[in-house]
């Protein structure tokens, strides 16, 4: 199993890859694509994209500042057309997006990908400890 490897988080593999999800995604805090699987089917102008990647990292910011009082954010979901847009918050503030034909399952969509996050994000933890041991 290869596994893309982002320089920012390291979150991405291609195990999360299934018939469900057409393309994931990484975004940084300042809305910038990192790393992404899949085949693009996010279809506009350069432009507009880079203000769409925009649009998911600030909504991520803005509804942190509501945690302590509403509690964390598992995932947002937006539908369009025929494709759901799927956003995870991960620790580090960037989010993946996910996106899904809208007859998909996004309940099994999410799981798995908060589980290969979850994943992930130990295996990062554990190997930062080894390095600084």
């Amino acid at each position: 199993m290869s596994v893309i490897v982002s320089e920012e988080s390291g979150i991405l593999s291609r195990e999360i890859m299934s018939s469900e999800i057409e393309f994931i995604c990484l975004i940084n805090t300042r809305g910038r694509l990192v790393d992404s699987l899949g085949i693009d089917c996010i279809d506009m102008p350069q432009s507009s994209r880079e203000m769409f990647f925009m649009k998911i990292a600030l909504r991520n910011s803005m509804q942190r500042d509501f945690d302590d009082y509403l509690g964390h954010v598992d995932y947002c979901m937006t539908q369009r057309g025929n494709k759901k847009f799927i956003t995870i918050p991960l620790s580090d503030k960037n989010t993946i997006l996910a996106v899904i034909d809208k007859e998909s399952n996004q309940n099994n969509v999410i799981l798995n990908i908060i589980e290969m996050v979850r994943r992930n994000e130990q295996d990062l933890d554990k190997n930062i400890l080894e390095v600084k041991s």
